[in-house]
């Protein structure tokens, strides 16, 4: 079954990106064919950037009392009474936001046409539920999902992401944080002052990723919120107890073990490209190395932008 109308751009996923990249052609006249799968808007409204600040700027407000004496003359008392009336407010602001941004802003444009449903590449367009589009381009804005590490375990502990923790209707009285880049320290953060003990676990110091300078600096900061460190240390095994989570680690060669009521896997994300049809389209996926500029277009009628693009290299098979 064919749709009708033939568009000159399909884009797989309605996100942040994709939103961005349908505006932009719709405004420079094309006509749009934007598919979204699940909810509307992607990460960053939804499961990330929105909820996670707010949550975080919640609890600053408990840190700001806490450290209110370091000026003469003031005193400040602050407290968590109701994790699930902050966690509700998130909610809300997520929702607004969600319509403001996205759902809202789809009548605006007339040569826009949204579709929901799982899409995968064809000759000429991309499949939606049965149907085939038409269309000249095709962008993939799929986004990307929390990943696993390998530590033996790890598939039978009832771990958290970065999406599952924002939902906690209450806190849990400890969290083992695994992986110490940018999205584990500011979630451990938040957590330490709701009032959590949090123990952030990682191969290599945290933040390796950037200046070691400002590594070791958020460390320092990390430590005097009253967070456990423990870096370039090699985790061997994961198990559920009946208290929570045991991480086994090696530590300068000897043998530990760390336990917490909830774990938190923040390793990393891995890219939502499956189902799409690449491998049948020609597609090369590489997902050993990050995607570089050679890589952001594909190919003359496929290219990629968002997460999916920053997670992996993707080249066309001659």
């Amino acid at each position: 079954m064919h749709d009708q109308v033939r568009y000159d751009l399909a884009i797989i996923g309605a996100g942040s990106a994709g939103f961005s990249a349908a505006i932009t052609a719709a405004e420079c006249g094309a006509r749009v064919a934007l598919i979204g799968y699940g909810t509307i808007g992607g990460t960053c409204v939804n499961t990330g950037c929105v909820p996670s600040k707010n949550l975080i700027r919640a609890t600053e407000a408990l840190h700001h009392a806490a450290t209110a004496a370091r000026f003469g003359g003031i005193s400040a008392e602050a407290r968590v009474e109701d994790w699930w009336a902050i966690v509700r407010g998130k909610d809300a602001l997520v929702s607004s936001l969600r319509h403001a941004k996205y759902i809202d802003l789809l009548p605006a444009y007339n040569t826009v046409a949204y579709f929901e449903g799982r899409a995968r590449l064809s000759d000429g367009g991309v499949v939606i539920n049965g149907s085939v589009l038409g269309a000249g381009k095709v962008i993939i804005a799929t986004g990307a999902s929390p990943a696993l590490p390998p530590i033996p375990g790890i598939e039978r502990v009832p771990y958290l992401t970065s999406t599952t923790a924002l939902d906690l209707d209450r806190l849990p009285q400890s969290l083992l944080v695994i992986g110490g880049g940018y999205i584990g320290c500011e979630l451990g953060q938040l957590f330490a002052r709701a009032g959590v003990t949090v123990t952030i676990v990682d191969i290599v110091p945290i933040l390796s990723a950037g200046e070691p300078e400002v590594s070791t600096a958020l460390a320092g900061y990390l430590c005097e919120e009253g967070v456990v460190l423990r870096e370039d240390v090699r985790p061997t095994a994961i198990r559920e107890t009946a208290r929570g989570v045991a991480l086994d680690i090696l530590a300068d060669g000897r043998s530990e073990t760390i336990e917490a009521e909830q774990v938190l896997v923040s390793t990393g994300r891995w890219p939502n490209t499956a189902g799409l049809g690449l491998e049948e389209a020609g597609i090369e996926v590489f997902t050993d190395r990050p995607c570089s500029r050679a890589c952001a277009s594909v190919s003359p009628t496929l290219a990629t932008c968002g997460s999916v693009k920053t997670m992996e290299g993707i080249a066309v098979v001659s």
